[in-house]
């Protein structure tokens, strides 16, 4: 009887050892609470010669394997879009030409801002749909998100390109705000209202308006 009791109880013993020293596979962890598998890898999950970490670490070869998530790939970087500049008229009135020579035909007038979508070019001429241009009164500006700046300085004085020896188009007085859509190098092109309360449209030096 004492004998079956004895079996019983060996029995019983088995049954209630932890479930994490039956998964679990053979070889002692470092002090961080992992190793590296050497012996049945393939049988855990793992690979020949991977290191992994046990739940609870600590040295116990009797813990559950816990293998180290792979590191996330780094988001591409974007490039940010370069726009095409813009070509617009840079005087007030520009004639429109029905042939690439100022001896022909006025067939009409453009103003000053009036973006040219040019369909092709002559060595002195723009070509567009209602005829050509002359390339002595156009300029061009690169497009930016628009974005408002201020006068800092008491007048800001804007040209009709940007350049100090182009036509003055106007100025805006200490803290006027500008509406910028563009620019080109140092200089800004926007609109903003001139002293008089008039819409003054041009380009603005960007060490007076920021």
């Amino acid at each position: 009887m004492k004998k079956i009791i004895s079996v019983l109880a060996l029995i019983l013993c088995f049954a209630f050892l932890p479930v994490q020293m039956i998964e679990a596979h053979p070889g002692r962890t470092d002090a961080n609470g992992g190793h590296t598998c050497r012996t049945n890898c393939e049988k855990w999950g793992l690979q020949y010669g991977e290191y992994h970490y046990h739940n609870g670490g600590g040295g116990s070869s009797n813990s559950q394997v816990k293998k180290l998530a792979p590191p996330k790939p780094s988001a591409p970087r974007t490039q940010p879009k370069i726009l095409p500049s813009k070509t617009i008229v840079a005087v007030d009135n520009a004639n429109v030409y029905s042939a690439p020579s100022l001896d022909s035909v006025v067939t009409a007038t453009l103003w000053y801002g009036f973006e040219i979508k040019a369909s092709g070019t002559q060595p002195e001429f723009i070509s567009m749909d209602q005829g050509y241009v002359s390339k002595t009164v156009v300029t061009s500006y690169t497009p930016i998100t628009p974005k408002t700046v201020k006068i800092q300085g008491e007048k800001g004085y804007f040209f009709s390109t940007p350049s100090l020896e182009s036509p003055g188009r106007g100025y805006a007085v200490k803290d006027a705000l500008v509406q910028v859509v563009g620019e080109r190098g140092d200089w800004y092109y926007g609109s903003t209202i001139d002293a008089n309360g008039n819409v003054l449209v041009g380009f603005v030096s960007k060490s007076v308006a920021y």
